[in-house]
C-alpha cells in the first residue's frame, strides 16, 4: 500500500490525533479531514497529562541532569505540538489538506520511483523499530535511572515519547508527498517538452506550472509551519545522541565504572546507531527535495520552447528558498545531520574528560 493511498492517509493522521498532534482526521470514506468535539476532549486530556508527566519526572529527579535535559527537550517539541493543535489558523491541517487534494485531483495512482518507494520503506521499518525499541526495552533500561516510580516514570515516558514519534512521522511523511508531487511535475514537464509535435503544449504547460505552483505556496507553509518542531526534535535527537555516546565512551574507557549488563550495552550501541540513522533518514529526504527542485530549473533551463512563459516561471521559481529551510535560519540538509553528529561527539568527549577522574576512581 503506498504512502499516498486514503487508508494510509487516514492511519497516520489518527496516529497523531492518538498522541495528541491534532483535533481532526483524514475519513477516507469522504476523502475530507473531520474534526470532533469527542476528539478535542480527548486532545485536552492528553495534553494534561503530558503537562503532569513533565512535571513529575522533572521534580522527582532534580539532580539528574540526564534526565533534565531529556525533560526539558522533550517538553519543548510537545510545547510545540500543543500549540499547532489548538491554533486557530490550522495552517498543518490546510498543507495536508493541500497536499492531499492535488494527489487525489491529479497524480493518483502514478507511480512514486525507486528513489521515493526506497525512502518510505526505509522510514515505515526504522520508525516501527524505534517503537518496539521504546516500549518493550527502554522501560528495563529506564531502572536504572529512574529506581523509585519506576511505572509511572515509564508512563510519563511512553506518553512523552510517542508524541515526539508523531511528530517526527508527521513531518517526514508530508515532506515526502512534497518531493512526490514536485518529481511527478518534473516528469510531466520533461514529457510535454520532449515531443515535438504535441497538441496543446502551450496549455499543458500552463496546466504544469500552476500545479507547481501551487506546490510551491504549500513548501512555504511546510517551512513556516513545523520549524519550531524540527528545530526541538533535532534538540532531541542531539541530547540522545550525546548521553548514548557518553555511555558507549564509558564502556571503552572505564568499563567498570558502569554498571550494565552485555545486554543492555549491546541495547546502547544499538540506540545510538538506530537514532544516527533516523536522524540521517529525515535529512535525506530533504536532499532528495532540493534534487527534484534543481530538476525542475535545469528542465527550464534547458528547454528552447515557450521562452517567454518559462522563463517568467523561472524567476519565480528563483524566489522561492531552493531547501528545506527551518525558521528561515537552519537549512535541514544533510550536512545538518554531520554537523549535529560531529558537536554531539564532541560535546560527549568533553563530558567524559570532565568526568574521568571520577570514573576511574
Amino acid at each position: 500500500m503506498g504512502v499516498t493511498s486514503s487508508q494510509l492517509c487516514s492511519l497516520l493522521t489518527k496516529f497523531t490525533a492518538l498522541n495528541g498532534l491534532n483535533t481532526y482526521y483524514f475519513d477516507p470514506k469522504t476523502n475530507a479531514f473531520r474534526g470532533s468535539w469527542k476528539l478535542k476532549i480527548y486532545c485536552a486530556i492528553h495534553h494534561a497529562l503530558c503537562v503532569l508527566a513533565l512535571a513529575h519526572m522533572s521534580y522527582s529527579t532534580p539532580s539528574n541532569m540526564r534526565v533534565s535535559v531529556t525533560v526539558l527537550t522533550i517538553g519543548g517539541t510537545m510545547a510545540c505540538c500543543v500549540k499547532s493543535c489548538w491554533e486557530k489558523a490550522q495552517g498543518i491541517r490546510k498543507l495536508a489538506r493541500g497536499l492531499v487534494n492535488m494527489e487525489q485531483k491529479y497524480f493518483a495512482g502514478r507511480p512514486s520511483g525507486l528513489l521515493l518507494k526506497f525512502r518510505y520503506y526505509m522510514k515505515i521499518t526504522f520508525g516501527s523499530i524505534t517503537l518496539l525499541r521504546i516500549h518493550l526495552i527502554q522501560p528495563i533500561y529506564m531502572r536504572r535511572l529512574l529506581p523509585s516510580q519506576f511505572y509511572l516514570n515509564v508512563g510519563a515516558y511512553w506518553l512523552l515519547y510517542n508524541m515526539l514519534l508523531a511528530a517526527v512521522l508527521g513531518f517526514y511523511f508530508l515532506l515526502w508527498e512534497m518531493c512526490r508531487i514536485q518529481k511527478l511535475i518534473n516528469d510531466q514537464m520533461t514529457l510535454i517538452l520532449a515531443r515535438s509535435g504535441q497538441r496543446n503544449r502551450l496549455a499543458k504547460m500552463q496546466h504544469c506550472l500552476r500545479l507547481y505552483s501551487k506546490l510551491l505556496l504549500l513548501c512555504d507553509q511546510f517551512n513556516s509551519q513545523l520549524g519550531h518542531v524540527a528545530i526541538w526534535v533535532l534538540a532531541c535527537k542531539s541530547w540522545f545522541q550525546i548521553t548514548y555516546g557518553y555511555e558507549i565512551y564509558q564502556m571503552v574507557a572505564a568499563p567498570k565504572s558502569i554498571d550494565l549488563s552485555t545486554s543492555m550495552r549491546v541495547f546502547v550501541i544499538f540506540s545510538y546507531i538506530l537514532d544516527a540513522m533516523n536522524l540521517f533518514v529525515g535529512t535525506d529526504i530533504s536532499e532528495l527535495f532540493s534534487s527534484f527542485r534543481a530538476d525542475s530549473r535545469r528542465i527550464l533551463r534547458e528547454t528552447s520552447r515557450l521562452d517567454r512563459l518559462l522563463s517568467m516561471f523561472a524567476l519565480k521559481l528563483a524566489l522561492h528558498p531552493q531547501r528545506v529551510v527551518l525558521l528561515n535560519v537552519f537549512t535541514f540538509d544533510r550536512k545538518l545531520t554531520l554537523t549535529l553528529l560531529a558537536k554531539s561527539t564532541l560535546y560527549t568527549i568533553c563530558w567524559l574528560q570532565s568526568d574521568y577522574n571520577k570514573l576511574k576512581a
